[in-house]
């Protein structure tokens, strides 16, 4: 082949293609959207781990303190133990309230809310506004348990929801 039959075999020059709109391939964009799914759900899941566990820990402390109760049937430490745990899960559930100083008929009214017939204060919970630093007192150990028992029970919800930051 000659030389002119070589150069009538050039094409002209022809401009690239236009890029496309969107430069990202789908795979991509389908392993971004993948990877921030799964980062909500596990961010999510340690928060709700994290928030339950100051449930479990409450109730995992008035287990020890019922434990200890059976051992040395001391009522009167099973009151001044379980005085200082409602004082602890009420200041772990309710941060912004004053109740480091609640004391007396004040802490019994605090402690009925969300109770029905209101134990804290005319029943046997009364022994926590008190009655408990008296050198002897009645108590009905299985039934107050079982006060403090209901009484996490309606304060759980609050223990959950996390301490403001």
């Amino acid at each position: 082949m000659t030389s002119e039959e070589l150069l009538l075999q050039l094409r002209d020059l022809q401009a690239p293609a236009e890029p496309a709109w969107w430069l990202i391939a789908p795979g991509y964009l389908w392993l971004a959207a993948g990877i921030t799914v799964l980062s909500v759900t596990v961010w999510l899941l340690l928060r709700r781990r994290q928030q339950e566990h100051l449930s479990r820990l409450a109730a995992r402390e008035l287990r020890s303190i019922q434990a200890e109760f059976q051992q040395d049937r001391d009522s009167r430490l099973l009151a001044l133990r379980l005085s200082r745990w409602l004082k602890q899960v009420a200041l772990l559930a309710f941060p912004t309230r004053q109740l480091q100083s609640a004391s007396g008929e004040a802490w019994l009214e605090f402690l009925d809310q969300g109770l029905q017939q209101r134990p804290f204060s005319r029943g046997c919970g009364r022994v926590f506004g008190g009655e408990v630093y008296r050198q002897r007192f009645d108590l009905d150990a299985e039934q107050v348990i079982a006060l403090c028992e209901r009484w996490l029970g309606v304060v759980k919800p609050h223990l959950q929801q996390g301490r403001p930051r």
